[in-house]
């Protein structure tokens, strides 16, 4: 962490932003090249999540519990190969995770705000940093100006000097809480999930512990989506009280401070400041509303452990295991070949008595004399001449 240059005369805003920044890298580098590569006791634990995970995934398979499938064998080696490559690389970690959450959303906002920043380009958003140091310092100065004016023991309500140094100093303070303040403060936490990262992507394996690891992602996610509203809003101030901060410093340097524009330049520096807040709630609800998709090979793990929440809301009904579907194949076919042997042995059954009537019509037609021998007349016989009759 050494090798971060102190800028302790670039100013307020600039000092600290560039600071923190630096030095968060460092120690998210530090931490995690510590926590993979230094300690036996994570990769030991490492190693053991992933045996018990496996031979838990082969279990399922091999007595067809819950429902894992075999078709589901390549995205599990996808998962743990993805798992393998963060936990133990700071390279592909730093791309994937770190410089996602830290660069990427201040490049999101840098092209939102493209625009306003080339409308003003000689103005404080063409260079948010500077823009911000150079409003807080002139807020600064007319503070102490007014202070001069109103006197050492002045109150606000004394006179409109005295108010107008107390509101001046309200407003360098909100204006350095709602930039330098919030992104630095985001930076921070982004710098901090870094370092203990690999701990939560490991339990991401067991379905029982995945809930830490998305709650870490969702925290990461937050840190990252704050900076990025922060910086879009910030360019928007810049943009809006860049004629007011001008027209301070013309005030001040020609010794003509007139307290209604510095009460109007700070009230909106004030509104700002608690649009910035707003913003930083909503990033949080947006980063918290985060959800995984339910994984097969998760399904049967769990059980029929349910939460409240899932008993409340509508049901689903589960999908049998394969053993319980090859039972159900099973009793469907014993079925079917014993209604097939039922009408089989009816077709026997009809087809014999069938059979039995036929002979006896046979038999009855055979022993029956010839059609017409009934109506025939007697046989002529030839009778010798004299005969009697």
């Amino acid at each position: 962490m050494n090798a971060c240059p102190a800028m302790m005369d670039d100013g307020v805003i600039r000092g600290v932003m560039a600071t923190v920044e630096c030095q968060t890298r460092a120690y998210a580098q530090g931490g995690y090249l510590a926590l993979t590569t230094g300690s036996s006791v994570f990769q030991s634990a490492l190693t053991a999540l992933l045996v018990i995970y496996v031979a838990l995934i082969g279990y399922r398979m091999l007595f067809a519990q819950g429902a894992v499938r075999l078709a589901d064998a390549p995205g599990i080696a996808l998962k743990v190969g993805l798992i393998l490559a963060l936990v133990t690389s700071w390279a592909t970690f730093q791309t994937l995770v770190f410089d996602t959450a830290a660069r990427a959303p201040v490049e999101i906002a840098s092209l939102v705000a493209g625009p306003t920043q080339e409308a003003s380009n000689t103005g404080l958003a063409a260079s948010p940093v500077d823009g911000l140091q150079a409003a807080y310092q002139e807020f600064s100065e007319t503070a102490a100006a007014y202070g001069k004016l109103a006197g050492p023991n002045a109150k606000g309500y004394s006179s409109p000097q005295a108010a107008a140094a107390e509101t001046a100093a309200g407003a360098a303070l909100a204006l350095f809480v709602a930039s330098a303040g919030v992104i630095s403060a985001a930076t921070l936490s982004i710098g901090v999930l870094t370092a203990v990262g690999p701990i939560f992507i490991v339990l991401a394996l067991i379905p029982y512990t995945r809930g830490l690891f998305v709650g870490w992602l969702r925290a990461i996610t937050a840190s990252a989506l704050i900076p990025m509203v922060a910086w879009v809003l910030i360019v928007l101030m810049l943009s809006v009280i860049d004629p007011w901060v001008a027209a301070l410093g013309e005030q001040r340097v020609g010794l003509q401070l007139d307290p209604q524009t510095t009460m109007s330049a700070a009230a909106l520096v004030f509104v700002f400041a608690a649009g910035q807040a707003a913003l930083v709630i909503g990033a949080s609800v947006m980063a918290f509303a985060f959800r995984l998709p339910t994984m097969n090979g998760d399904q049967g793990s769990r059980g029929a452990a349910t939460t409240p929440a899932q008993a409340a809301g509508p049901q689903t009904i589960p999908l049998p295991s394969r053993a319980e579907r090859l039972a159900l194949d099973l009793q469907r076919d014993q079925a079917q070949a014993a209604s097939r042997s039922r009408t089989a042995s009816a077709a026997a059954a009809a087809s014999a008595a069938s059979a039995a009537a036929t002979r006896n019509v046979s038999v009855t037609l055979d022993e029956t004399r010839r059609l017409g021998d009934t109506y025939r007349r007697p046989a002529f016989t030839a009778r010798r001449a004299g005969a009697s009759r």
